[in-house]
Order: C-alpha cells, then structure tokens, then sequence
C-alpha cells in the first residue's frame, strides 16, 4: 500500500473513482458530461495545486482518495487569510474499508491545507462519516462541517 499525492497522470483513475463514490453516495454513476467536467477540472487544477488529492493505492488500483480544492476567498474576521480549502470525495473501495485509509489521506489534506496557508477546510459530511470528521477536530455548523486553524 502506497499514500502519495497524486498526478496529473492519475486523473483518468480518479475519475473512475469519484464516479464510484457518486454511485455509492447519490445513486448514480453521474453522466459522461459530469466525468468529462471532472477530468477537465482535475487536468487544469492539479498541476496548478489548486486541487490536491492525497490517494492510496495498491497494486497501481487507487482504493481510496480525497480531494481537497484550494480556494482564495474575501478575508473575513474568522479567516483573515481568506484561503479555504473544500474536501471533496472522501473515498475508500469497500474491499479496504476499516484500515484507517480515509483518516491519513484526510490528515495528509489538512496537513496540505495548512500548507499552502488556509485558514479554514470545509466538507459535507454523511452521518455515518461524521464521528471520523469529528475526530480530527471538525464541527458540524449549518449543512457542513468545518475545521479552523
């Protein structure tokens, strides 16, 4: 099992996956728009470092990801930096469920988030996920979770 950040070269991949996550979460696998929407996206925001995903992968198969786009917002008095980062499709292949995968990719994000100088991350959590969230030091406000640094 190998934890990196992942490449441009790993887009088609991570596609596939965040297709699994929507048909696990939402039901549906999405259309070829939204696969082509997400390609386009990661193919321009990765290589920038606007779009972090942290993965890990076994055997080349990516078995679980997260990934966490760096967003620069107006400085408010909560983050007077104004850089927030979004943590999107925290997934992990059900074969490899239970092995503390999500938990270091999504430290391996916060630690990324830190980083590049973000004030705050942000996430939609599921009911069943939120207890890991919480975990870490997030807190449910509204319909999301928050951490601030």
């Amino acid at each position: 099992m190998v934890i990196r950040k992942a490449t441009v070269e790993d887009v088609e991949q991570l596609v596939e996956v965040r297709r699994q996550f929507q048909e696990t979460v939402k039901g549906t696998r999405g259309s070829e728009f939204f696969a082509q929407a997400v390609e386009g996206y990661l193919r321009k925001h990765v290589p920038l470092g606007t779009c972090v995903v942290w993965l890990a992968e076994d055997n080349g198969e990516i078995v679980s990801c997260a990934m966490l786009a760096l967003v620069e917002e107006l400085p408010v008095l909560g983050n007077l930096s104004g850089r927030v980062g979004f943590l999107h499709n925290v997934y992990t292949n059900p074969r490899y469920r239970k092995q503390g995968l999500a938990q270091q990719i999504v430290v391996n994000c916060l630690q990324s988030a830190k980083e590049w100088g973000a004030g705050r991350v942000c996430l939609g959590a599921t009911e069943q996920d939120r207890p890991l969230y919480e975990k870490l030091g997030f807190k449910f406000l509204n319909d999301e979770m928050q951490l601030d640094f």
